[in-house]
């Protein structure tokens, strides 16, 4: 049986940036057009897909058995994020054309991978709880029966769901912001004209004179400090 880990030459805890930056690194190598071979650049790549997948990487943890991926429009997905967000942008009362749209949009979706985070850290807390309560959980006198048991059994489950859709999402507007940075909202404009010759002139006058008026100040108050 392959060992995902070993190949990828990470530990059974890494991180998902880990397992990303492991799987460059050996892929460089590894890569038909460096002269590596197709399987063991495919056996990389399969290692890559199924760790970074905490569902797959979960069965594969649990079982040894490596899931293949379900078919999917992930780039779709991405694309309704953003299509979510200019819709709002969109139908503002205010006009917001003006506005650095590119940079509207990525933060709106940051913000929004901020607060799915945040639920995720809730819902894993919420795990534990219900897994220490369910530990210590018992039935007084004969009854087989523990309802409260499967109370918690059935908050753990809601729990684990919440997290895993969450994660989805998170890594569909992670995906989102990728794509947004193929793109522009910026506007082609000319130059702002100069500034006629009187108003340079004008203006030149005005900070001479301030500055003539700036050395007095500090004239006098040379000339006091020295009396």
């Amino acid at each position: 049986m392959i060992d995902l880990y070993q190949l990828l030459g990470i530990k059974r805890a890494a991180t998902r940036e880990e397992i990303r930056k492991a799987y460059r690194r050996k892929a460089k190598n590894s890569h038909p057009d460096r002269g590596g071979s197709a399987e063991a650049f495919n056996a990389l790549t399969a290692a890559h897909d199924v760790l970074s997948d905490d569902r797959r990487r979960e069965r594969y943890d649990s079982t040894g058995e490596i899931e293949q991926a379900r078919p999917d429009n992930f780039d779709g997905t991405a694309i309704e994020v953003i299509a979510q967000k200019l819709g709002l942008l969109i139908h503002a009362e205010h006009d917001v054309t003006e506005l650095d749209i590119d940079a509207v949009l990525a933060q709106t979706i940051r913000d929004d991978i901020g607060l799915r985070k945040t639920s995720i850290a809730n819902q894993q807390r919420a795990m534990e709880r219900a897994a220490t309560l369910r530990a210590r959980v018992k039935r007084k006198g004969n009854g087989a029966d523990n309802a409260l048991a499967r109370v918690l059994d059935w908050h753990a489950s809601s729990a684990k769901d919440s997290v895993r859709k969450n994660e989805d999402a998170v890594r569909a507007m992670e995906r989102a912001i990728e794509i947004l940075e193929l793109y522009s909202f910026a506007e082609d404009r000319a130059p702002p004209p100069l500034p006629a010759e009187e108003e340079v002139s004008e203006a030149l006058h005005d900070a001479l004179r301030a500055l003539d008026e700036l050395a007095a100040i500090f004239n006098t108050q040379a000339k006091v400090a020295t009396s």
